[in-house]
């Protein structure tokens, strides 16, 4: 298949080697974010099942998207996904005394965690300022803190029975990740859960030829790591990658490729991210 001028162009800047591309390409990517912002229709909901909801500048900035029924539907699947995969590994969300979402963005996913806040303590976290003062001005029943582009968390450890991290890994360079899934099983219980996904082999055509070819040999291959923690820095995880990753840290518990099972990846809204879920050793 011919690639169109434009993803060309794309992919001769992104092996570029030029002064100042990460610069150029957080410019590149703050007008994107104001330009999609702006043209968000204007919403007469203000909230939803009594939580408000965040602007449409702060959903661009997450996940570049600013309809609010999208960021609605797809946070909620995400979550009830979730609850019932912690529930088939044998750890019910209701019977946990405490969650994290790392990278939290403006609570897409927390939101969805009221119901259980009467049992469960709900955190989350997230490096952008903005978005924490949102969530703690407007999610009462999580406790959401700000951390930094690298380890460490502001927790102690073993504090968590579940940590989950939904397009985050996404979005770093392989040191980077690697140095998080260490800090993530720093911060959960012994036998606790991380939940996490990445780009997997549904991204594989979007990569130029030279880059599949070591993507396909088993390589993660990284996007912008200039920018890395913005959605402009795009990592892709062939399976094979992901034990390497995870060493002999974690056990994997279950693994939801969207093209081995397209019918439960697009109702879990997780769809083309591969998710994972593992278990601390």
């Amino acid at each position: 298949m011919t690639l169109g001028w434009r993803r060309r162009l794309w992919h001769a800047f992104v092996r570029a080697r030029i002064p100042f591309k990460g610069a150029l390409v957080r410019g590149y990517l703050r007008a994107l974010e104001r330009k999609r912002s702006s043209r968000a229709e204007r919403e007469a909901v203000n909230e939803v099942d009594g939580i408000p909801v965040p602007p449409a500048r702060l959903r661009v900035l997450v996940n570049g998207i600013p309809e609010l029924n999208w960021f609605l539907a797809s946070g909620r699947a995400q979550a009830n996904y979730l609850r019932s995969l912690v529930a088939e590994a044998g750890e019910p969300l209701g019977q946990m005394d405490a969650i994290l979402e790392f990278g939290c963005g403006c609570g897409r996913i927390t939101r969805w965690w009221g119901p259980e806040a009467a049992r469960t303590r709900i955190y989350g976290c997230d490096y952008n300022e903005d978005l924490v003062q949102w969530c703690e001005s407007n999610l009462s029943f999580a406790h959401v803190t700000r951390n930094e582009l690298s380890p460490p968390l502001p927790y102690g450890d073993n504090s968590f029975d579940l940590v989950y991290a939904f397009s985050v890994f996404t979005h770093l360079s392989v040191d980077l990740a690697r140095d998080w899934l260490g800090e993530m099983a720093r911060v959960s219980k012994p036998g606790g859960l991380i939940w996490f996904t990445v780009h997997g082999r549904s991204y594989r055509e979007r990569l130029p030829a030279e880059q599949r070819q070591r993507f396909d040999a088993g390589e993660i291959v990284v996007w912008f790591p200039e920018i890395e923690g913005t959605n402009l820095c795009a990592a892709y995880w062939p399976e094979p990658a992901v034990p390497v990753m995870l060493g002999d840290r974690f056990q994997l518990v279950s693994h939801l490729d969207p093209q081995a099972d397209p019918v439960r990846a697009q109702a879990a809204q997780i769809a083309p991210h591969d998710s994972y879920l593992v278990r601390v050793l």
